[in-house]
Order: C-alpha cells, then sequence, then structure tokens
C-alpha cells in the first residue's frame, strides 16, 4: 500500500511540478520553513548552479514539507521524482543504517571537529552504501547545535531532567539520549510542537536557536538551556537516477554548486543563531548555562548501548578526528 501510495504521489510531483520545455529543473525539498538556513542553502545550490549552466539548470525549492515529510520525500528521490533533498541524518539513515553514528549525543566536540569529519574520509565513507539506496551524497549541511527549551522552570542542572516530558524527534538515539538524561522523551511531529508546548502536552522540546525563535516557541516555552546535546547533520542527496541523465559536465557542475552551496549554509546556521540569540534576549527569554559535565557522562551510555547499531570502531574514528 505504502509503495503503491508513493507511485500516486511520484506521478503527481512529476506531472505538476514539471519545468518549461527548455533546460532541466531540480525540484529541491526541506521540512525547514522559508528563510530558515538550509532552505537558503538550498536557494544558494541554485544560484550556483543557474550561473553555472548559464541558466539553463534551474532549482525550485519547496520549504515545509511541501513534497511530503523527509521519509516520503527519499523514498521519492529513490524513485526519482524528487531531484533533491537535505533531511535531517535519522530519516536517511533508515536507508542507511551505518549513518546513524552521526545521531549519537555529545558525539561531535565542535563544529570544526564535525566539519573535519564529514568533509574527510569518514564522511565520504558512506558516499558508496547510499549510492546503493539510489542517492547520490553531496554533502552535508547542518542542522544547527541543539539546545533545550521548557516552558515551566529552567533547567540549570542535569538534574532538572528528571521526569520532564521533551519532545525529541522519532530517532531511536535521541530518544535513548533523553532517557539517559533522565526526562521522558516524546517523539512529536514537528508542526505539533508550539500547541503541544502551549497545552502543557509537553514540558519541553530540543532546537537549535533560529528553530526556537525562527517558530516562536519562545512565546510559551520561554526557558532556553545552553546544554549542547547534538550538533545535527543533514545530509545534502540527490536522486541517483535523475544524476546518472546529467553530462558529465552537469553532474561536475552539480558537484561544484554543493560544495560552494554547503560552505554557505554552515556559515548562514552560525550567523542565524547568533541573530536568534541576540533577539531571544531582548524578547525576555531566561538563560541558563548549567553544567554538561553529567549529561556527557550519561551520553556514554547511550554510545555502549548503541554498539548493536553503530559501529564502535567508528565512534573512536570520529573522537580521535583532529586530536
Amino acid at each position: 500500500m505504502r509503495a503503491a501510495f508513493l507511485a500516486l504521489v511520484a506521478a503527481a510531483v512529476v506531472g505538476g511540478c514539471g519545468g518549461p520545455a527548455r533546460g532541466l529543473v531540480i525540484r529541491a525539498s526541506s521540512s525547514s520553513a522559508a528563510g530558515e538556513p538550509v532552505v537558503v542553502g538550498l536557494e544558494r545550490f541554485g544560484e550556483e548552479l543557474a550561473a553555472t549552466t548559464d541558466g539553463r539548470i534551474r532549482v525550485e525549492v519547496y520549504p515545509n514539507n511541501a513534497l511530503g515529510n523527509e521519509r516520503d520525500v527519499l523514498e521519492l528521490a529513490i524513485l526519482g521524482a524528487v531531484e533533491l533533498t537535505a533531511p535531517s541524518n535519522a530519516p536517511l539513515a533508515t536507508f542507511v543504517p551505518e549513518m546513524l553514528v552521526f545521531d549519537l549525543p555529545y558525539l561531535f566536540r565542535d563544529r570544526p571537529h564535525m566539519y573535519a569529519v564529514l568533509d574527510g574520509a569518514i564522511g565520504r565513507r558512506f558516499e558508496a552504501p547510499v549510492a546503493e539506496r539510489g542517492l547520490v551524497l553531496l554533502g552535508y549541511f547542518e542542522a544547527g547545535l541543539r539546545h533545550l527549551m521548557t516552558r515551566d522552570r529552567p533547567v540549570n542542572r542535569p538534574d532538572d531532567l528528571a521526569g520532564l516530558k521533551i519532545r525529541t524527534m522519532e530517532n531511536p538515539l535521541h530518544l535513548r539520549a533523553f532517557e539517559a538524561f533522565g526526562a521522558n522523551p516524546l517523539p512529536m511531529a514537528y508542526g505539533e510542537v508550539y500547541t503541544a508546548l502551549e497545552q502543557g502536552v509537553i514540558d519541553g522540546a530540543e532546537a537549535a536557536p533560529s528553530n526556537y525563535y525562527a517558530k516562536r516557541f519562545h512565546e510559551v516555552a520561554p526557558h532556553w538551556s545552553e546544554i549542547g546535546w547534538m550538533y545535527l547533520v543533514s545530509p545534502l542527496v540527490m536522486s541517483q537516477a535523475f544524476f546518472d541523465r546529467l553530462s558529465p559536465a552537469d553532474q561536475a557542475a552539480v558537484r561544484r554548486a554543493a560544495q560552494r552551496a554547503i560552505a554557505f549554509e554552515r556559515e548562514e546556521y552560525q550567523r542565524q543563531d547568533l541573530v536568534a540569540m541576540a533577539r531571544l534576549e531582548a524578547e525576555g527569554v531566561i538563560f541558563s548555562r548549567p553544567d554538561r559535565s553529567g549529561l556527557e557522562a550519561a551520553a556514554q551510555s547511550v554510545w555502549r548501548e548503541a554498539a548493536d547499531r553503530v559501529d564502535p570502531a567508528l565512534v573512536e574514528a570520529i573522537r580521535a578526528e583532529g586530536r
């Protein structure tokens, strides 16, 4: 039934989103809202590619899951019905399980460490398994350093997380991480978070500063605790079926545009986070910076328990990068 549904959606997308007779149109999908860094990064990819190909290849960006949720869009990309997407890492890891390693809590020391891993041999090792699933891994956007918002009281120390209902993505390692932190994690669709916070269905959620501000979550969850538990990875992937139809010159143009867009998107994420923090402070958000050592220690149990899902040798290689 799911395959039949996706086939119908693919037909609708192909029939309803086709470009003009001249040139090629790349449909790029994102779950992020217009103006957020991932969407801006996809737009920059389009600008770079149009400039390189004299407008012969152009990109149409569809934010806010306009073409479907991240899992469904990945399947559509495999079918060739959507050409480009930059999901959060976990949906892609359902197709390439070894990539789940990037969702371990406190895996990366800082942004330079993350970029060195993603842009080096470790990041490239996933190109082959991604290709086996019908996708081309062009590189990695980032989706920010994730912290914690709460509605009723701040989290000043790790013990303050005990018993709090915290929304996470539907990701086994994210759920396990917040269990290890002492909270009660609750997977929930992103579009439901504001109302759930407002109504007290959940006590808090994790997010990057730019998301927290853009979605106005601070209106209903005014406490912001900088626990820095995750640098979220957002792989940039293209439909292999589409990529294979391109000439070698156009394939090279796509790869160059992707690398320029990735560099731009990462800088934009950091810029938007800084702007968001200043605006949040001006709007009365209550900040706390708890000692993270207890959370980092709890994260080690998640790493150990995840040994059946992620390669411990790969975790060690990531941690050793740049030391």
